[in-house]
């Protein structure tokens, strides 16, 4: 285990820099209680509000993928439409995904056996119960790891070594994580795919999405116009991104979503779990009257968790 700087241990969230934020009841009574930090910034990159200490560090995980496309267009990437926008996705596996990855590495004369992601099984059920074993394009990150390698194609960089820290578009990649969320990069370790993932705080992730949703409109809009292929049909990112939000969501309870305004909010859930942190995000932008009740409201009934007794509905998971 890599030992870590005391400026590090003393920006980590202490369990009490986390507030409760979700609950879910079932029958008036509350079941399930969920802690988290949340960070809503405006377009000047200034904190409007937040839940819990969000000058606090956290592994943004996946919720960053769009900010890494950012470094790949930089080094040279021309990818467009569906294909730009599963580079920046948390795929499922499906045919459809899969058929994307490959059709990206046979544009640079290359196939899965170039990606250096583990081989997965689909996320999405049905493509499950079709595949006949694991594969590295199967695996959710795969999407990102292919526009690595045809970022680091156009730009002549070495293919084989795309994940090393040193590699010169995971340096960009860094450069991009510290203009966005304008604050240094003081840890750094490695995410669930093998890229190199880096620290950064609640108020600066929320500070970088809302930079990007507003600066990097190709890319955006690309998202905004595919999220079936940056998650899957009926993942919490793809559904709200219907509504015109850049949004997508992170490993071990991270969320994120970008307002063309600028806005940005996200959100750490304290014990993991990501059904909270899409509804608390939304939350946040409703209280702060940037999405309206109505909106809200259709979006809370297509994300919340309903607390079933038998065929009727006790209760259901809220944001606070």
């Amino acid at each position: 285990m890599t030992s870590i700087s005391a400026t590090v241990a003393a920006l980590v969230p202490h369990p009490l820099d986390f507030v409760e934020v979700a609950v879910l009841e079932r029958d008036g009574i509350v079941e399930s209680r969920h802690r988290g930090i949340a960070a809503l910034t405006g377009p000047d990159g200034k904190l409007i509000d937040h839940l819990g200490v969000a000058k606090r560090l956290i592994y943004p995980r996946s919720s960053v993928k769009p900010l890494q496309v950012v470094a790949m267009r930089r080094a040279g990437l021309d990818l467009v439409g569906e294909e730009l926008a599963i580079c920046a996705g948390s795929h499922h596996g499906t045919g459809r995904h899969i058929a994307l990855v490959d059709g990206i590495l046979a544009g640079v004369g290359l196939d899965e056996n170039s990606l250096q992601c583990p081989p997965a099984w689909p996320g999405n059920p049905a493509a499950r119960a079709e595949a006949t074993g694991e594969s590295k394009a199967a695996f959710n990150c795969s999407g990102k790891h292919a526009g690595f390698i045809a970022a680091s194609k156009a730009s002549g960089w070495d293919v084989a070594t795309y994940l090393d820290a040193d590699h010169p578009l995971q340096k960009s990649v860094e450069e991009v994580l510290v203009e966005f969320s304008g604050e240094p990069i003081l840890h750094s370790t490695v995410d669930g795919c093998g890229a190199p993932v880096h620290t950064i705080t609640v108020e600066g992730l929320a500070r970088a999405i809302g930079k990007f949703a507003a600066t990097e409109t190709e890319i955006a809009e690309a998202m905004l116009a595919n999220p079936w292929a940056v998650g899957d049909e009926k993942s919490p990112d793809a559904i709200i991104m219907r509504h015109g939000m850049v949004a997508k969501l992170g490993a071990e309870g991270v969320f994120v979503i970008g307002l063309k305004s600028g806005h940005g909010v996200a959100v750490k859930i304290a014990d993991g779990s990501l059904r909270a942190a899409p509804l608390v995000a939304l939350r946040l932008l409703n209280r702060n009257g940037l999405l309206d009740d109505q909106t809200f409201a259709e979006l809370h009934a297509s994300l919340t968790v309903k607390s079933m007794g038998g065929a009727k509905s006790l209760g259901e998971l809220r944001a606070l």
